[in-house]
């Protein structure tokens, strides 16, 4: 449990527009717009696209009691770093595509956003099921929207690794939909699409021309930390022994997602160095 805490905060310290709404995040909000590229503006885009994820989560963790404290800040923290990356989005819309696209976004965020007032039921937790997809999938076609305002090869490599943020936690979701008695196969059929996807992912990264050194580094701490979850997450198909292992599997779903943030984070600073 401790371990889980400290992935946590380690996480909510390193991503962007974490915390509670004040003075210092809307002058964070601002100076994120003030150097807002594609490279930054693909990132953030894709980052949507994992809240979307790590927000449900977290709620189906709280409804079942599984570190319910760290699934509480994780879950306040998802929103408003969620809410603040869409207000800086709508700061950069350079083309048509982008200002539909991100629309598009926001409409799904208004039917997803009110489900989470509520104390978290079986019920909300059926109605997730699709709406998180919604949400995921608006904000997948915004990520491509953006990496084609210049089509520089490196904004498309951005938004194929900020996949594997997003699939870090849709496989938590899944395997926590399974041990609160919901959607049982069709939960286990997409943790495994999203383990294949996930490790073809990452060897695409490691093969592409553009992968440097450090980015070649940063996918084997992918790999380092990827073993043991996906281990955790398909150890068995029992559902006493899922729940029992249900708090493991949020801490290392917490852990592949900090290294996956840090090789985005590599492919953003080697775009924001190279000459456009």
């Amino acid at each position: 449990m401790d371990r889980l805490r400290f992935c946590v905060g380690l996480l909510v310290a390193g991503l962007a527009f974490a915390g509670s709404p004040s003075p210092v995040q809307a002058e964070a909000v601002g100076a994120a717009t003030a150097r807002m590229d594609t490279a930054t503006a693909v990132n953030l885009a894709g980052r949507q696209r994992m809240l979307s994820q790590r927000i449900v989560k977290a709620y189906l963790m709280l409804g079942q009691g599984i570190a319910a404290d760290d699934a509480r800040t994780i879950l306040q923290g998802s929103i408003k770093q969620f809410e603040s990356q869409l207000a800086a989005l709508k700061t950069y819309q350079p083309t048509p595509v982008v200002r539909t696209t991100l629309a598009d976004l926001e409409d799904a965020w208004k039917q997803y956003r009110p489900l989470l007032a509520a104390a978290p039921s079986k019920a909300n937790a059926v109605k997730f099921y699709d709406v998180s997809e919604a949400v995921q999938g608006a904000a997948h076609l915004l990520t491509v929207a953006y990496q084609n305002v210049t089509g520089a090869p490196i904004d498309h490599l951005i938004g194929i690794a900020g996949r594997e943020r997003m699939l870090s936690q849709q496989m938590a979701k899944f395997y926590f939909y399974r041990t609160w008695d919901l959607y049982d196969d069709p939960a286990f059929m997409e943790m495994h699409l999203s383990r294949a996807h996930f490790t073809a992912v990452l060897i695409r990264i490691e093969n592409s021309p553009l992968a440097s050194a450090e980015t070649k580094a940063a996918v084997a701490q992918v790999r380092r930390e990827w073993e043991p979850y996906q281990q955790a997450l398909f150890a068995t198909r029992n559902l006493a022994d899922n729940r029992r292992d249900a708090p493991r599997v949020a801490e290392l779903s917490e852990r592949v997602l900090a290294v996956a943030e840090k090789l985005v984070e590599q492919l953003v600073a080697q775009a924001q160095r190279a000459p456009r």
